[in-house]
């Protein structure tokens, strides 16, 4: 069940008068948009996300009513942050796992391995993936983003 936001009420007082403002009745639209915007940033960043498996772009997702994106897991902060990582006691990068004839493998860093970034960046496969790509997404939709917000919580 979706929880219903308290809006404060506003109060002005001056020169012999008294007017409260209350936005009780725009919590509707504002959960709306609020949920809009999430949507269309999830929507917005994937382009720009990288993509081997898909899995991070399956994995992501809104949640508290699209007040907060999700790019779930540390496999996701190494890749919008964009540098190599490597094991900190080791300074060495994962191990290759074989998962089966064929010569297919898992990369695996040893257990409790707390990584550290190096200077060097990680390569995307797709051209258009970058690293930090809510901000790429929001230099190319944010505008739209703002304006469409604003139509359906009523600010236009």
């Amino acid at each position: 069940m979706q929880e219903k936001k308290q809006f404060p009420s506003i109060t002005y007082v001056g020169n012999g008068f008294r007017v409260d403002i209350r936005l009780d009745r725009f919590s509707n639209q504002f959960a709306k948009a609020q949920w809009w915007l999430g949507e269309q940033v999830l929507a917005g960043c994937k382009p720009f996300m990288p993509y081997q498996t898909g899995n991070l772009i399956q994995r992501s997702y809104t949640e508290k009513n699209g007040a907060r994106v999700v790019f779930p897991g540390p496999y996701a902060r190494y890749l919008y942050m964009g540098k190599v990582m490597v094991d900190s006691v080791t300074g060495k990068g994962p191990r290759k796992i074989p998962v089966g004839p064929g010569g297919d493998y898992i990369l695996r860093f040893r257990k409790g391995a707390k990584l550290v970034p190096t200077e060097r960046r990680l390569n995307y496969a797709q051209p258009q993936a970058t690293d930090h790509w809510f901000e790429e997404a929001k230099k190319r939709y944010g505008d739209s983003w703002i304006e469409g917000a604003k139509k359906i919580a009523g600010g236009r």
